[in-house]
């Protein structure tokens, strides 16, 4: 093996992470964080009068999650449209103020990806005194001109991964989770009835694994094609994926014994849940190991990649392939009852709900 130090000298500005960390804590000292901190307690003390413990009359979802078709036991779950944020003219304010009143607002960064959607959002926040607004960021660990956005334009804020939190914690104090991504391509019942068809899917032995193309994060972008060298169904896929039908995609998931997960920025991802939702067995990077949630998975229904297998992936594809043999039917029913009895969406909004309850003290989940 090549001396540790050897390599580490190939990298540049070896100082970097630490300026960087410098930077953020002095960034974070300033004093406009704690008038931030005091204008958003001041909205929960009012929130907290103004709902004095009654349960939500309705729980608004993101347009961008409605695949998955919320259901929660005794609640109201109704979709927001796609752009709903997008107008910020006086009349669509009034008029979304009276349709939000006394809601919770369960919103996805990717409503408010536009530079309109957060002119709309950030009114529609300010003028809704009687709607509790959770954002369930799913980007935090790269996109942080949003996420700060978000953060401070959020009752509670659900970052999806670790990264950032001390930064964005100082955007908003209720800072919760992380609430890990989740399966939110089918609904849970929807998902329950077509057990049979996992069950009865043939499986192609070569891994699935098409990931949308993100120019920036050059080595995400070197693994897969490497990969597609062995494997032409590891690869990149265009965006209209969710415009297929339900079908469509559960058909194309469950076709594959394997699903090859390769991260952006060593983030959780959501494809590993809807590969164990779909009965098969995700093969995922060694440095996701020991991070939560997946240090708590099965090991007998995932597999675990190194930097060789990148290079050379046959003989753990091999050993993949095995390892679903082996668990049979028995494999895929344990795996599709792991994905929705853990991390199917119902869930997380399920856990968000329980913050709003535990932070208004009223019976909300």
């Amino acid at each position: 093996m090549r001396p540790l130090a050897e390599i580490l000298a190939q990298l540049p500005e070896r100082g970097l992470p630490a300026r960087h960390a410098s930077e953020y804590v002095e960034y974070a000292q300033h004093e406009a964080f704690f008038y931030l901190a005091a204008a958003k307690r001041a909205r929960l003390t009012q929130l907290k009068a103004r709902w004095a413990g009654r349960r939500p009359e309705r729980v608004w979802i993101s347009a961008n999650l409605a695949g998955m078709a919320c259901e929660l036991p005794g609640v109201d779950v109704a979709m927001l449209e796609p752009g709903y944020f997008c107008d910020a003219s006086a009349e669509s304010i009034a008029r979304k103020r009276s349709e939000l009143a006394g809601s919770v607002v369960i919103v996805n960064n990717n409503d408010v990806g536009l530079q309109e959607a957060q002119l709309g959002y950030g009114e529609i926040v300010r003028h809704c005194e009687d709607t509790v607004f959770i954002a369930w960021d799913w980007d935090n660990h790269h996109w942080l001109e949003l996420s700060t956005f978000l953060a401070a334009h959020s009752d509670l804020y659900a970052p999806a991964h670790h990264e950032n939190l001390f930064l964005l914690s100082r955007f908003n104090w209720l800072t919760c989770g992380p609430v890990y991504c989740a399966s939110v391509q089918w609904p849970r019942r929807w998902l329950e009835q077509a057990l049979p068809t996992l069950l009865n899917a043939r499986r192609n032995p070569a891994p699935l694994g098409m990931h949308i193309p993100y120019m920036p994060f050059r080595f995400r972008m070197q693994v897969v094609t490497t990969l597609n060298q062995f494997y032409p169904s590891v690869g990149f896929s265009d965006r209209n994926f969710h415009g297929r039908t339900p079908e469509d995609r559960l058909h194309e998931w469950c076709a594959h014994k394997l699903h090859w997960i390769v991260p952006v920025l060593n983030d959780v991802p959501i494809r590993i849940f809807d590969a164990l939702i779909t009965g098969g067995i995700p093969v995922i990077p060694e440095s996701l190991r020991f991070v939560a949630p997946v240090d708590r998975l099965p090991r007998q229904h995932v597999l675990f990649y190194g930097p060789q297998d990148i290079i050379d992936p046959r003989d753990l594809v091999a050993r993949g392939n095995a390892l679903f043999d082996a668990g049979g039917e028995a494999g895929i029913r344990e795996r599709h009852e792991l994905g929705l009895g853990q991390h199917h969406g119902d869930l997380r909004v399920q856990q968000m709900l329980g913050y709003v309850e535990e932070l208004l003290g009223g019976g909300v989940a």
